[in-house]
């Protein structure tokens, strides 16, 4: 039951193909994993030779009367006990330890590509997916890891050799032993196919489980505002029905299997001690040749039961690895051209959007021809009603996204042409909360720049005047900040994410109203910061206050994807009627 609550979902068309691909993630473990069939193929081989010896103690030791010929047998299989007690924990071992080590370098290869795909990918991709990726279908690889890959081999190899040894013992015994495996693996299909269906759903609905829990657990301030506990309680209840009813649906599958197969078990016993027993009596077969035939036989089914239980752990396997692929082979859309460089030095800080469109989705535009040049040192606020492109402008000056059409430069050269690495040490963005990430406060000051000494990090806490709130927690640079920065008040977290601009030491700053979630006095606090961020620098300001606004060289407002005006603030109040209705929400909001 426990090999079959992991059987894949996904079809796999060409496993061969998928194996080698698999392979060449790792191409160093190749040698160790033929080292590890050789072992395992030793142990299979010394096994398989224990009945032999048995059959030559039975018919010239017990049946003879030679003492001699007794001893004898018995320490040879004794020797071969231990061979094979040896080379079978060596093989099991190895299999677990290049298993594991192949996941390892997966989970990384994996990783690395999804931090490099477009914010693109991650809009139309649903979080509970792809934490079912890096979860549930890992575990199914590593569960085929640990515990199917050396039964695998070592099943398959025991009923090839016992195969051949049953033949090599007594043909007209195996032939009947032949026809009982051969109802056996048709009711093993059979089998297969009902339990394949059966886990398509279970597969499936283990993902919706797993993002209704996300939801609900990351929703759960809404749940309670709400008082919608139960109601979540039972959405996520019928979820949860619907992955037992498929859970039940594959159980059904297995309470008929087994029983079946440990018939047929019975009947291939019933049938050899029929026949042979009849063939003792008439002389035409020993008893060391019976007992022998028997010990083989019984090594012969449990084998195939478990290459049956196996079948699932590796399509399980199979099928994790194809989704893993499909998400490696998903298009990096945001990638540098050809021979791109870097910028030249010293960086002036010029950006320009020139004729830019863009849409998320094809033939769905949410820009249409922006042009806004903004110069060096230059602080420009980029404002709009709720859905008017502003933030979109933000993303693409980032290259979050590339533009449909036209082009974003710095210093005259498109965004394209540069290096990741040019980019990212001349932008910076400051969204509207400070995401920190799990470990200590000096790692996240220096999350761009990890190699930033001390001094450099407190150099960049005393022109932010937050060195003497660093310098009262208990373990200062050292304090653990916890997960999401939850240590912090969102002010906090706030003056970490600019100190960590600071030190990068960006030309180019997009900020998306870093003040907009916070309270006056800690407002106060994070603008004196800001003040001396943006000093000398240049920068994109995603307005929502009116503030901000107001203290921009030059204001830019944003209607249903079209620049419709522009102008110092003073300007816009003056001859743009729909700046002006935007500056009386604004006040009214402050009232």
């Amino acid at each position: 039951m426990k090999y079959m609550s992991s059987a894949g979902d996904y079809k796999v068309d060409r496993p061969g193909r998928l194996v080698g691909r698999a392979g060449r993630i790792a191409p160093d473990l190749k040698w160790p994993f033929v080292g590890t069939v050789a072992i395992t193929f030793v142990a299979t081989i010394v096994r398989l030779l224990g009945p032999l010896v048995i059959k030559g103690g039975i018919d010239q030791g017990i049946t003879e009367g030679d003492r001699q010929v007794i001893v004898t047998a018995a320490a040879i299989f004794v020797g071969l006990l231990v061979v094979q007690y040896f080379a079978a924990a060596i093989s099991q071992w190895s299999v677990a330890v290049i298993g594991e080590r192949y996941l390892v370098r997966l989970r990384s290869v994996v990783f690395s590509r999804l931090l490099r795909l477009d914010m693109g990918f991650y809009s139309r991709s649903k979080s509970g997916v792809l934490v079912s990726r890096m979860t549930s279908d890992i575990e199914s690889l590593q569960e085929f890891a640990s515990e199917g890959a050396a039964m695998a081999l070592t099943n398959l190899l025991t009923v090839i050799g016992v195969a051949v040894a049953l033949g090599l013992v007594d043909w007209q015994m195996a032939l009947a032993v032949f026809v009982v495996v051969g109802v056996l693996l048709g009711v093993s299909v059979i089998f297969q196919r009902q339990a394949r269906r059966a886990y398509d759903q279970v597969r499936e609905r283990i993902g919706r489980v797993l993002a209704t829990l996300q939801e609900g657990i990351t929703g759960v301030r809404v749940v309670q505002a709400f008082t919608q506990e139960d109601a979540q309680a039972s959405t996520f209840g019928r979820v949860n029905e619907r992955y037992f009813d498929a859970n039940m649906d594959a159980a059904r599958a297995i309470s008929w299997y087994f029983p079946v197969v440990a018939l047929l078990r019975v009947v291939a016993l019933a049938a050899v001690l029929g026949i042979g027993a009849t063939r003792v009596l008439d002389g035409s077969l020993t008893i060391g040749t019976l007992v022998a035939f028997l010990l083989y036989l019984d090594w012969f089914f449990q084998p195939i039961i478990n290459l049956s239980n196996v079948y699932n752990l590796l399509q399980s396997a199979l099928s994790a690895m194809a989704k893993l692929f499909e998400l490696m082979d998903e298009p990096v859309v945001v990638e540098d051209r050809p021979g791109a460089h870097d910028l030249t030095e010293p960086v002036a800080g010029t950006v320009v959007l020139d004729g830019v469109s863009f849409s998320y989705e094809p033939d769905t535009p949410v820009l249409f021809d922006v042009s806004v040049a903004v110069d060096a040192g230059e602080r420009v606020a980029i404002v709009g009603e709720t859905g008017s492109g502003k933030s979109t402008i933000a993303k693409l000056v980032m290259r979050f996204y590339d533009p449909t059409v036209g082009t974003i430069s710095i210093d005259g050269t498109d965004l394209r042409d540069l290096t990741e690495r040019s980019r990212s040490d001349t932008l910076a963005l400051i969204p509207q909360d400070g995401f920190l990430f799990s470990g200590t406060l000096r790692e996240n000051i220096a999350y761009a720049d990890v190699s930033a000494p001390d001094e450099a990090v407190w150099n960049v806490m005393r022109a932010m005047g937050i060195d003497d709130w660093v310098r009262s927690l208990p373990e200062g640079l050292d304090t653990e900040v916890r997960e999401r920065g939850g240590r912090f008040s969102a002010g906090e977290r706030q003056l970490v994410a600019l100190a960590r601009a600071f030190l990068s030491d960006p030309a180019i700053i997009v900020l998306d109203e870093a003040t907009s979630n916070l309270d006056p006095e800690t407002e106060i606090q994070v603008e004196g910061a800001l003040r001396v961020l943006l000093s000398g620098r240049t920068s994109v300001v995603i307005a929502h206050r009116l503030r901000s606004a107001e203290r921009a060289d030059r204001v830019v407002m944003v209607d249903a994807g079209r620049v419709i005006a522009e102008g110092t603030h003073d300007e816009l109040v003056e001859r743009s009627a729909k700046y002006q209705e935007l500056v009386e929400v604004w006040r009214r909001g402050t009232k």
